[in-house]
């Protein structure tokens, strides 16, 4: 995994993937990203170079979310589940909620 240069994160319809946090590698050339705390047990991490969001991570969390445009290839991942059903756009259809994670 390396974080990467891709769209810009905040985007009417963000996409995230969660991973264990066990063997997670930032071996990109620009490293680990920047943490900032957005919350106060939660802090987002960006690319230190032009500041695109790349993940999110929880204090005491085993998995981090990555957004999609920071992997280097995302066309694998199929959509699981969808946060914010309340708010969604009315045009897309909405992903079904078929799966849970077992990452805690």
């Amino acid at each position: 995994m390396r974080p990467a240069d891709r769209l810009p994160a905040r985007r009417r319809l963000p996409s995230w993937v969660s991973f264990p946090l066990n063997g997670l590698d930032w071996n990109g050339e620009g490293g680990e990203p920047a943490w900032h705390y957005t919350w106060p047990d939660s802090r987002r991490g960006f690319c230190p170079d032009c500041g695109s969001q790349l993940c999110a991570l929880d204090d005491g969390a085993s998995s981090i979310a990555i957004t999609f445009p920071a992997l280097d290839d995302a066309s694998g991942l199929v959509p699981v589940n969808q946060g914010f059903r309340e708010g969604a756009v009315t045009w897309l259809p909405p992903v079904p909620d078929a799966q849970h994670s077992s990452i805690t």
